[in-house]
């Protein structure tokens, strides 16, 4: 737990980005912070010194950084996101048993925290398919979604708040690591040390980050599947 105010944690957010003082002292203004280091995010060590987890955070940054590599896109421009374009190969199996892993976790932290509606749609665990190429859309239509998919796109993502508290140095940080990937699961296993001692389950969304760097997609389409689609490796 940081001693820091919300107004001083992001001061000291900006100091690091050479942000003008004047600047919004906000949540949002800090959006995009993470891109500023990129590629190696060599420049933001020693952000999280006086934090006992300090070390575990930038871990998980330094991990972030080396998956996404470079911003260039190879078309030109950069990328708003970090996005992994080079992925290294991950075989069925592989992805299979990351992908149980994850749901068990999930049923595990979500079961501690006494929200029986993803405990009852992940027990059993739904079956994991793996398929490889183009991720087609999950539905966007509300009436469309099965009660899984609307479960891990509205309740998982606020499952963490839960335990946060009143931690406000967490709080005030959502928004920077949530639009490193825009994935409120990448989200939530980078800012994990800040939760993980007030809750018996542990690292809930490691194996998801394992899947997401291996550019993994999962659709959902009914309550007793979930598909996981594996990018193309030519040759």
């Amino acid at each position: 737990q940081s001693t820091m105010t919300p107004q001083e944690i992001v001061s000291r957010f900006h100091q690091y980005a050479l942000v003008a003082e004047e600047t919004a002292t906000d949540a949002d203004s800090l959006i995009g912070f993470f891109q500023t280091f990129r590629p190696d995010g060599k420049a933001i060590a020693g952000l999280f010194d006086d934090l006992d987890c300090g070390v575990d955070l930038h871990e998980r940054l330094d991990e972030l950084y080396a998956a996404a590599g470079d911003d260039r896109r190879p078309q030109g421009g950069r990328d708003a996101y970090f996005v992994v374009r080079r992925p290294k190969p991950i075989s069925p199996d592989d992805a299979e048993q990351h992908a149980s892993k994850w749901l068990k976790g999930l049923s595990e932290l979500a079961s501690e925290l006494g929200v029986s509606q993803i405990v009852d749609l992940l027990n059993p665990l739904p079956a994991i398919r793996v398929l490889e190429g183009t991720a087609p859309k999950n539905p966007k239509i509300e009436n469309e979604k099965c009660e899984l998919l609307v479960a891990m796109q509205s309740t998982v993502p606020e499952l963490v708040t839960q335990i946060a508290g009143d931690q406000e140095f967490a709080e005030i940080l959502r928004p920077a690591f949530y639009f490193t990937v825009c994935d409120s699961m990448v989200r939530d296993h980078l800012m994990w040390p800040l939760y993980a001692t007030r809750v018996q389950t542990r690292e809930p969304f490691a194996p998801y980050f394992q899947l997401w760097k291996h550019r993994v997609k999962y659709r959902i389409f009914n309550n007793r599947q979930i598909d996981l689609y594996l990018p193309r490796h030519d040759g």
